[in-house]
């Protein structure tokens, strides 16, 4: 990654063609070749966000995703206005969709923010003594199995355990603004990935979080949630060092 502007952080290189049509032939979340014209190109859009395929604070050109993914204009705009929905595209009505800059102060505020949700989670669960529900542990075995270098399928399992976690705590309010922070989070993985984040000890971190909810110890639970969230600061840092921020 680059020097980016006004400490926005900088990801990615031109868009590559065959990444595309290989993500809009299969999708990563499913597998499954056979989906819909406009969640084929919501998918190879998002992954190639995800990957840092498109640079972040440039325009994504219509008739260039259309002609490496095989799809038609229509479905690529409806792809278009659901990522921007999503937080990931910043769309301007003359000049098309921008790949949403982040930048070093927003990801600082994203820690404040995400620590407060999942201590909180994390605390009502234990304090109520809430059952956690069984895909907790499922993921953890799925997280086992997704290869090291898989770094799209760990994201999405990532945000859907942590999304999970929140749920667990019974609020449906803090469930909504935890999936209103979906793009961003799942940027900062990725990025984590690019800075060496351990594939092995997220997973073990996250076992021993279910592992502390399932017994309502409150206290490893929050200790838990702050030593893995402290990876967030750990970025900024990292990248601000690397003299990738301003």
């Amino acid at each position: 990654m680059s020097s980016g502007k006004g400490g926005e952080i900088p990801n990615g290189t031109e868009m590559p063609v065959t990444t595309l049509k290989q993500t809009a032939a299969a999708s990563p979340q499913t597998g499954m070749p056979e989906v819909s014209a406009r969640q084929r190109a919501y998918e190879a859009l998002r992954a190639g966000i995800l990957r840092g395929d498109f640079p972040l604070g440039e325009f994504i050109e219509e008739q260039a995703v259309c002609k490496v993914t095989g799809v038609s204009r229509t479905p690529v705009r409806e792809a278009l206005a659901r990522l921007g929905a999503e937080g990931f595209l910043v769309l301007h009505p003359r000049r098309g969709a921008m790949v949403k800059p982040i930048s070093s102060d927003e990801l600082v505020d994203l820690y404040d923010v995400r620590l407060m949700i999942e201590c909180h989670a994390a605390s009502r669960i234990c304090r109520d003594r809430r059952t956690i529900p069984d895909q907790l542990a499922e993921m953890c075995k799925e997280h086992d199995r997704i290869s090291r270098g898989d770094h799209l399928a760990f994201t999405d399992l990532n945000y859907r355990f942590h999304e999970a976690v929140v749920a667990a705590a019974g609020n449906k309010v803090l469930s909504q603004v935890f999936e209103n922070l979906r793009a961003n989070l799942t940027r900062v993985a990725m990025l984590s990935f690019g800075l060496g984040v351990d594939k092995d000890r997220e997973g073990a971190m996250h076992r021993a979080l279910v592992d502390a909810l399932v017994a309502h110890d409150e206290e490893r639970a929050l200790k838990v949630t702050a030593e893995h969230l402290s990876r967030i600061p750990r970025l900024v840092a990292a990248l601000r060092e690397g003299g990738r921020t301003e």
